[in-house]
């Protein structure tokens, strides 16, 4: 596997686990929170406090279920060690100065000073990518672009 995409892929990982741990501790937090709260005078307020804390939970739940579906892709995809002939899952791809991971849609990562982009195949650039080849003109949003580099 090429050097900058496996550096890409370490940072990814790091930056999800990193991710994950912030949310087990705000769980944890939470799971403090609902435990120490005592029924006080005023009921109403206890019930809607647990309530709203309940919903914190349910929350941050969620979006841990997330952050370790996104681990697991991201895993999955790094052992890929192939490299493919068309845009696929795990592609790095250059588009004119603009370069993307087709994985998981993680946003903006910037590894050994260079800036990329990691999108998902069901996003709308990730759509129009997969399948490509280098060198193929793509239609994006009325642009012509250029696959100029497929790692």
């Amino acid at each position: 596997m090429n050097t900058f995409k496996e550096k890409v892929y370490q940072t990814a990982i790091a930056q999800v686990k990193e991710k994950i741990n912030l949310l087990k501790a705000e769980r944890r937090a939470i799971n403090e929170g609902i435990l120490e709260d005592t029924k006080s005078s005023a009921g109403d307020k206890f019930e809607t406090g647990r309530e709203m804390m309940s919903r914190d939970l349910m929350t941050v739940e969620n979006q841990l279920k997330q952050a370790n579906f996104e681990f697991d892709e991201l895993c999955r995809l790094q052992a890929i060690k192939e490299p493919a002939s068309s845009v696929q899952e795990g592609s790095l791809v250059q588009v004119g100065a603009d370069k993307y991971l087709i994985s998981v849609s993680l946003g903006q990562l910037t590894v050994d000073g260079q800036k990329l982009f990691m999108l998902s195949k069901n996003s709308p650039l990730g759509e129009i990518l997969v399948g490509a080849k280098k060198d193929d003109q793509v239609e994006f949003r009325g642009r012509s672009i250029r696959i100029t580099e497929l790692m």
